[in-house]
């Protein structure tokens, strides 16, 4: 996780010029935005970053004006590489002192422009501090002091809503982790029995016994772990099929006793330039049509749901009761009270 563009640092512009007095005179003449103490970023582009840009660059901001600073929870996930439910609120950090614990607002400022009493950025997010008082392992990842990767993904498990827990534990566990090492069961299971509660432990086995080293992206985690919530049967995840004319697809879900293909349609297969390979967007969902035309040949009845369907389960159970999926008579809770 890096910001975007280089922070401007009072420290270091008084250390080469002798003073920092221009940064404060270019943060009133509106060039600069403010976003700790001492710590600048260059206002029309800060206006222009993405969420998860700004979001980044107030993590970079927060260790420059504090090097003691050893970051956390969703934020260390962000630095691990691991998928968190949005951009969080705010930059989560480890503290000693209980006296210190809580939430402080964003400190993200720029100066009012004298004429309309505006500062730019009153509708664009700010992200505040969250300071965790618990035992932490500390380590170097990303260019950040954050906790361990097997504390980070305890520390996520026990707080997030199982979809958002199964993503962790899939993306940590599975192969197609290329970037930052990963995790086995056994280390999981490991760090679990250390847990002091007893409903976090049990929270940790809950998420491991859905994780699935199969899946290949967020959003097939999340509905994997929604359709367990819902009541449904377990899927078989990655089922190759094959018709005369050879090789078909590998399929997100299969239900072999029902018949039933399931295909989770994120954005990206149809927008990412990597994924899209040499194709347009336009040959894409071609090309889907001709697959999905081959396996209801075969007589398998297909059903598709994208990230509107995973945010909103009752969506997602729609479609699979309309695909003809049984839910069991008394669905799992699924989710347990949160730690």
């Amino acid at each position: 996780m890096e910001s975007p563009l280089p922070l401007i640092l009072a420290s270091q512009t008084r250390a080469l010029t002798g003073s920092s007095r221009g940064l404060s005179r270019a943060y009133t003449k509106g060039d600069l935005v403010r976003v700790r103490a001492g710590v600048y970023y260059n206002k029309p582009a800060w206006l222009a970053l993405k969420a998860w840009e700004r979001y980044a660059a107030t993590v970079a901001a927060v260790a420059a004006s504090d090097p003691a600073a050893g970051f956390c929870y969703l934020t260390a996930l962000r630095v691990w590489r691991l998928p968190t439910p949005g951009v969080p609120d705010h930059v989560h950090l480890v503290t000693r002192s209980p006296h210190k614990a809580g939430r402080l607002p964003s400190t993200t400022q720029a100066a009012k422009n004298p004429k309309t009493g505006l500062t730019g950025l009153e509708t664009v997010r700010g992200y505040g501090t969250f300071r965790h008082h618990w035992e932490a392992d500390i380590v170097q990842a990303g260019g950040y002091a954050v906790t361990s990767l097997v504390q980070t993904v305890m520390d996520s498990i026990v707080r997030l809503e199982l979809p958002e827990a199964v993503a962790v534990a899939d993306t940590v566990l599975g192969s197609r982790r290329k970037k930052g090492a990963g995790l086995t069961r056994i280390d999981l299971q490991q760090a679990s029995a250390g847990l002091a509660s007893a409903a976090k432990r049990r929270r940790v086995l809950e998420v491991l016994a859905l994780a699935d080293q199969a899946a290949e992206s967020v959003g097939e985690s999340r509905s994997r772990a929604l359709i367990h919530i819902l009541g449904f049967p377990a899927p078989v995840l990655q089922r190759s099929f094959i018709d005369n004319e050879g090789f078909i697809a590998r399929t997100d879900f299969f239900w072999p006793e029902y018949g039933v293909i399931g295909e989770f349609d994120g954005d990206a297969k149809y927008l990412d330039d990597e994924l899209l390979g040499d194709r347009s967007t336009r040959e894409a969902i071609l090309a889907e049509k001709k697959r999905e035309d081959r396996l209801r040949a075969l007589g398998y009845t297909v059903v598709r749901w994208d990230w509107k369907a995973v945010t909103g389960p009752q969506i997602l159970r729609r479609k699979l009761d309309g695909a003809g999926l049984r839910r069991q008579k008394s669905p799992p809770g699924g989710l347990i009270p949160l730690a």
